[in-house]
Order: structure tokens, then C-alpha cells, then sequence
């Protein structure tokens, strides 16, 4: 029988693989992210993890316009309140409530923050946080969970859990049990629970989700790494930058990873070495050696641990092998020189990751200011104005609700 081959150009084209210069999302029915602008790390434009490097006339983002009068913002700790209370409650504060925010600034300051305090410890605070991360994910369930399908609500309560308990930010990546909660909207109660059968499926945080994994499936399992990297690095693909980029053609390769390190040329059935319009590799060398790892979930989410269950995009749309993405004897692995041999390795190697903490830092800032989201509105923050809270984060046992309160406490947030 013929082989097909087809280049990842050509699956760019077809809208299956958005390349370019960023593999963007263009195209995407979840709008995980636009198309990037360029491939150049240092552009000042150009978002990097979490945030921007700077850019633009001094004190001027592209996103913000004319630089902010910081000089002439007011303290106002009342407004800060109601602004808070919304954000972390769904409700305004009482009157009586507005009214404990008197006498000289720093008993309005002690105040406020005990309000701050008051509203993350406030069973309504769970609530808003089954909705925060049901936006961030892209995922809920609608309606009845139908036969064989899975459950997409668990995600979302499970990050809402950790969130509410206190627990650390990177038990998303590495918990083994409970992560299948319940949410009780009429009481506000997250009720921690098991996932239900899925036999033979590890458990890694809402790595292993099912009904992240049917939410994202699609062919060679691209869409479930890209979700992962957009979400929790605040950054498209391509991630990884070499300090010597090589060039190919009318191409340059910018990835640190050896050229060959992925499947490409004339036998494969994808050529992801094609560097006929854009170089392939710069973004499917890191993503090739992350995506096989999630393969053998099914588009309902169900694992196979014996069988692949993505395909390849073209006729016929046979399961994809190994090989379809790296050549015999190449790893997984997160990023160059961070080798992982399963999911369970992937979620430690994320969870370490500095980079996935200031994303986690710079999604809490955008919800308390009423952003856009960092990679699909390029909603990014300067790295310097998040510096401190992303320390304290890290400091602080990776504490999230505690980073929500800090940041709501913050000069930023209480200046108008």
C-alpha cells in the first residue's frame, strides 16, 4: 500500500497544525491564543512566559496606550472593597461593612486587608473559583454527563479545591488522589472525591483529566500539549530559543534541541523537519518529545496503556506509532535536558518550573484588574511589576489564594 507523506506545512495550511512562526492557535475552535507576531525572544512585543520583557516608549505597553499618571491615582480603600468583594465574593460589601473603613490611612489599610482576608475565607470564594478555573481551563460540563463520556466539571473543582484549601498551585501537576471533586452550588462546598474508573489511567493532577483530554483531543495529541503550554507557561510555542540559531534555507532553527532530534523527511508521514515556508522544527522540537506522552487517551478521555489512540491527519486517519513524532531512542521529555520517562515525571518537571509559576501569578493579576487573558488577548504583564508577588508565591509554599489576597492588597490594586 502507498504511504501518504504530508508536511507539517501542509497540515498548517489545512488549519490541523497552525504553524507559522509560533504554531499559533489561528483556527482553533478553543481559541487557545492568536498568531504570534515573530520569532524574535527579545522583541519587545513579543510575550514571554508570564509576561513581556518591556518594550515600547518608557512606561508604555501595546496593549495599554498612553502611560498611566501614576502620580496622580488616589488611595481608595472603599472602591478597592467593592471591587474586591465582587471579584472574590460575586457581591458587594454591606454598607456597615464600607463603613468599618475609617479614621487615618493606615487603620483604612488594616481594615480593607482584614475584609481581604474575610472574603477568601468566605464559602462564596469557592464558588467564584470553580468559575475562574472553568474559564482558565476552556472547560465545564453542560448538562448531563452522557453514557462514556466524562465528567468536565472535575478539572475545574479540583484547581478550585487546591485553591480554597491553601494547598500548593503545583498539586495540579502531581496529585494521586482526590481529584475528582464535587461542587454543591446551592451550599458552596467542594467535596473532595476520587475520579471514577478509568482503568489503567495514571493519576497526575488534572494532567490526567478526562475530560481535559476529550476536551482537547485531537490528531497526534498536539492540542492536549499546547493546552498545557498556554495555560500554565502563559506562552505559544515555539518555547524553547537557542543562543545559536542556525540557518536553513530561507529558514532559521531556533530551537535548542538537535535538528534531528524529531521525526522528518522523506518516509515520515508528517515531515516536521519541513523548512520549505517556515521551519516545522522550532516549535515540534520541544512539542514532539511532550505530546506521545498523552497519546493513548481516547477523544472521551478514556486511557489505552497498551495502544495509541490519536491519529495521524491524513487519508484515512490511521493511529499514529511512535515514531511519528521521534525518531527510535529519543526521550520525553518537558524541555531540553529535563528528560521524563511518563506523565508523572512531566508534572514534577512542570511543577518546578519557574516559569509556570509567574503564569500562575500573572492569571491571579489579570482576574483582579479585569484583564483579557495573557496569551489569547496578549493580556501579558511586565515580569518587574509581578516580581515581588512571583517570590512570595514561591516562598509561600505555592499558595494561591494566599497570592490572590496578596495582590488585591497590593498599592496597584488599591490606587484609583
Amino acid at each position: 500500500m502507498r504511504t501518504l507523506r504530508i508536511t507539517a506545512w501542509t497540515l498548517a495550511a489545512a488549519g490541523l497544525i497552525v504553524g507559522l512562526t509560533a504554531c499559533s492557535s489561528e483556527g482553533d475552535p478553543n481559541q487557545l491564543g492568536n498568531p504570534e507576531t515573530t520569532l524574535n525572544p527579545g522583541d519587545p512585543f513579543t510575550p514571554g512566559p508570564g509576561g513581556v520583557p518591556g518594550g515600547g516608549a518608557a512606561g508604555q505597553t501595546p496593549e495599554e496606550g498612553p502611560p498611566v499618571q501614576l502620580e496622580q491615582r488616589k488611595r481608595d480603600y472603599g472602591e478597592s472593597l467593592r471591587a474586591a468583594s465582587l471579584k472574590l465574593v460575586g457581591e458587594l460589601p454591606t454598607l456597615a461593612e464600607i463603613n468599618t473603613i475609617t479614621g487615618s490611612e493606615a487603620d483604612q489599610r488594616k481594615a480593607y486587608e482584614g475584609h481581604v482576608d474575610r472574603l477568601v475565607a468566605d464559602p462564596r470564594f469557592a464558588a467564584k473559583m470553580v468559575d475562574y478555573w472553568r474559564d482558565t481551563l476552556r472547560t465545564a460540563q453542560v448538562g448531563q454527563v452522557q453514557m462514556n463520556q466524562p465528567n468536565k466539571d472535575f478539572a475545574a473543582n479540583f484547581a478550585a479545591l487546591v485553591t480554597v484549601q491553601g494547598r500548593p498551585y503545583t498539586d495540579l501537576f502531581t496529585a494521586t488522589t482526590g481529584t475528582c471533586p464535587t461542587f454543591d452550588p446551592a451550599t458552596n462546598t467542594l467535596t473532595a472525591g476520587n475520579c471514577p474508573d478509568n482503568t489503567g489511567a495514571p493519576t497526575v493532577g488534572i494532567l490526567t483529566d478526562r475530560g481535559l483530554m476529550a476536551q482537547y483531543f485531537a490528531p497526534l495529541a498536539f492540542r492536549r500539549a499546547r493546552f498545557i503550554q498556554e495555560t500554565f507557561v502563559c506562552a505559544k510555542f515555539p518555547t524553547e530559543f537557542s543562543d545559536k540559531p542556525v540557518s536553513m534555507g530561507l529558514t532559521v532553527y531556533t530551537n535548542p534541541w538537535p535538528f534531528d532530534s524529531i521525526t522528518g523527511g522523506t518516509t515520515a508521514r508528517v515531515d516536521f523537519k519541513d523548512t520549505s515556508a517556515v521551519n516545522c522544527a522550532n516549535c515540534h522540537s520541544t512539542m514532539n518529545h511532550i505530546a506521545p506522552l498523552f497519546a493513548n487517551f481516547n477523544d472521551t478521555g478514556a486511557y489505552n496503556a497498551t495502544q495509541i489512540q490519536v491519529q495521524v491527519p491524513i487519508a484515512g486517519n490511521p493511529r499514529a506509532n511512535a515514531v511519528d513524532w521521534l525518531p527510535a531512542g529519543q526521550p520525553f521529555a518537558w524541555r531540553l535536558n529535563q528528560n521524563v520517562t511518563d506523565i508523572a515525571g512531566l508534572g514534577a518537571a512542570i511543577a518546578k518550573d519557574p516559569d509556570v509559576a509567574a503564569c500562575a501569578v500573572t492569571r491571579a493579576w489579570n482576574y483582579a484588574f479585569s484583564r483579557g487573558d495573557v496569551v489569547g488577548d496578549l493580556a501579558t504583564v511586565p515580569a518587574a511589576v509581578t516580581k515581588a508577588e512571583v517570590e512570595a508565591f514561591k516562598a509561600g509554599s505555592f499558595n494561591y489564594k494566599n497570592t490572590l489576597a496578596r495582590i488585591f492588597k497590593s498599592d496597584d490594586f488599591t490606587m484609583w
